[in-house]
């Protein structure tokens, strides 16, 4: 039996947090540390965020659900997030784990999270905070249109004509990553590892698209 709440737990804040705490035990993978810090600035990079998930409301959360571990309760979560709590937690008690969890969250460290020059972007940070770029340029150099003019007319095209509101948030992150890094290296360099094919050039190049359809276009 499922309930409206799942999704929250497995691809939430939750599902999210306890993603990134299983990827830091892979070999080679970042500290987990580093990845709440990462996962601290992606959850404070809109006022919109913030509201609706503050850390301090994260970590009582976990608190809580560390008290339910065991409990009847905890049975009724979705199979998908206890599993993922017992993977995450390897060999420490998932209550145990939660707590620790909850403490690092607090930590001041990770509410004052650093900017991208001091601590990369990893690959699910750029899919998370960028996901409209990627998925954009994706389709933009997928390979299925005969040039790339050709693909921009037709996926931008495909958005209209109720593209204001999806469009304009592309716009805003296209936008965004011109400021953030402000020459095309410093971008380049920026997702060379976490998403190699999202560069300036092709940053530039959907953003002027994007601006030419809403002229010619509304």
């Amino acid at each position: 039996m499922t309930s409206k709440h799942d999704d929250f737990f497995t691809s939430g804040t939750v599902g999210l947090l306890l993603d990134v705490a299983l990827a830091s035990r892979n070999p080679g993978a970042a500290p987990l540390e580093d990845e709440l810090r990462r996962l601290s600035r992606f959850l404070q990079d809109s006022s919109a965020t913030v509201q609706m998930m503050p850390l301090v409301a994260l970590a009582s959360l976990l608190d809580l659900l560390a008290d339910e571990v065991g409990t009847e309760a905890f049975g009724t979560r979705p199979a998908a997030y206890r599993e993922a709590l017992a993977r995450a937690a390897g060999d420490d008690p998932p209550a145990d784990f939660l707590r620790a969890l909850a403490a690092l969250v607090r930590d001041r460290q990770f509410v004052s999270y650093p900017d991208l020059t001091e601590l990369p972007l990893s690959i699910w940070e750029a899919g998370a905070r960028f996901s409209l770029t990627s998925a954009f340029i994706s389709s933009m150099i997928s390979g299925e249109y005969d040039s790339v003019d050709e693909a921009l007319d037709e996926i931008l095209t495909s958005e209209h004509p109720d593209c204001h509101e999806r469009l304009g948030n592309l716009a805003g992150e296209l936008q965004r990553l011109l400021y953030l890094f402000r020459t095309p290296a410093e971008l380049d360099a920026a997702f060379a590892d976490a998403a190699p094919y999202v560069t300036h050039a092709r940053v530039r190049l959907l953003l002027d698209a994007v601006h030419a359809h809403f002229a010619e276009q509304h």
